[in-house]
């Protein structure tokens, strides 16, 4: 008789059966653990994505402002910077060439070389000290300095900040660069 068809092999097969899967205290232990690393994670998360918001929104002023500058000094024309909505550099902020000289934007004379969206509201813009940025320009003459509209030397500081806390400062020195240091930090005004 072959070993298969003995009757004892075949009774103790099916004791023999594995049962695969998870008890109901493995998948609790695992849904325990999963919940305690997602409350550690997500503030981690939310927090690291403000962050990151923040950094985007200094990176693509500063680019704005080099990107003025350049196109000030390209064209030999005075070329702003101006936030999309009255002062309010939250709202976002729009690069032009001022063609006709009259230090506004006039639509359909005015190039435009540049716009950006609106920031996160969880992002807030302020301009400590007195300067163009607090009347809501920055200008670049043809030689690339910052300029007032009345022709005296310009620059300033914006702080822009998260809810995180966090600040970056960024600076428009009188030579025209544009840079941004952490607020708080040596060298940071």
């Amino acid at each position: 008789m072959s070993r298969n068809n003995r009757p004892e092999h075949r009774l103790g097969s099916l004791f023999f059966h594995r049962q695969t899967g998870f008890t109901l205290i493995e998948l609790m232990v695992t849904v325990a653990l999963g919940t305690t690393l997602m409350m550690v994670a997500v503030p981690s998360f939310v927090q690291f994505q403000r962050n990151a918001q923040l950094s985007d929104a200094v990176s693509n002023f500063i680019s704005a402002a080099n990107t003025a500058r350049a196109n000030a000094m390209k064209q030999g024309l005075n070329t702003y910077l101006v936030p999309a909505t009255g002062t309010n550099w939250s709202s976002g902020w729009m690069v032009f060439a001022d063609s006709n000289w009259n230090q506004v934007y006039n639509e359909g004379v005015d190039e435009v070389v540049l716009r950006h969206e609106a920031l996160s509201t969880d992002i807030t813009v302020t301009t400590p000290g007195a300067s163009s940025l607090t009347s809501g320009y920055l200008l670049f003459n043809g030689s690339g300095y910052p300029r007032l509209k009345s022709g005296a030397f310009g620059g300033g500081t914006m702080v822009m900040a998260n809810t995180s806390p966090r600040s970056s400062s960024i600076i428009v020195d009188p030579a025209g660069r544009v840079r941004s240091c952490k607020t708080g930090t040596t060298g940071c005004s």
